[in-house]
């Protein structure tokens, strides 16, 4: 379930690894509900960016949210208790549910 919300949101978003880890959960939720736009600053350029989040990713980051559970401030992604995914899980995780395609080629 976590795999598959974060191989949509890096589909949808076209963000790096290094700032797909790092994405908190108030980033993408307003309330109850998944927002259908959302903005970080890019960790490399240090600028913004705004992505939208189509209706299937909204679906599976709600599933795998309300799953994860936590707060606005904890990472979406967790993998230690208090840290964020590597880029290197990210690559694995792609690999399963990608289905054969490549993250980052």
């Amino acid at each position: 379930m976590r795999d598959r919300a974060l191989f949509d949101l890096a589909i949808d978003s076209k963000l790096r690894g290094c700032d797909l880890v790092k994405i908190k959960i108030g980033t993408l939720v307003a309330g109850p509900d998944i927002r259908s736009r959302s903005m970080l600053i890019q960790q490399k350029t240090g600028r913004p960016v705004q992505f939208e989040i189509t209706a299937d990713t909204r679906a599976s980051l709600l599933a795998w949210l309300e799953r994860r559970g936590g707060t606005i401030d904890d990472f979406a992604f967790p993998s230690l208790p208090d840290g964020h995914l590597s880029t290197r899980q990210i690559c694995k995780a792609g690999g399963r549910v990608g289905h054969g395609y490549r993250i980052g080629t």
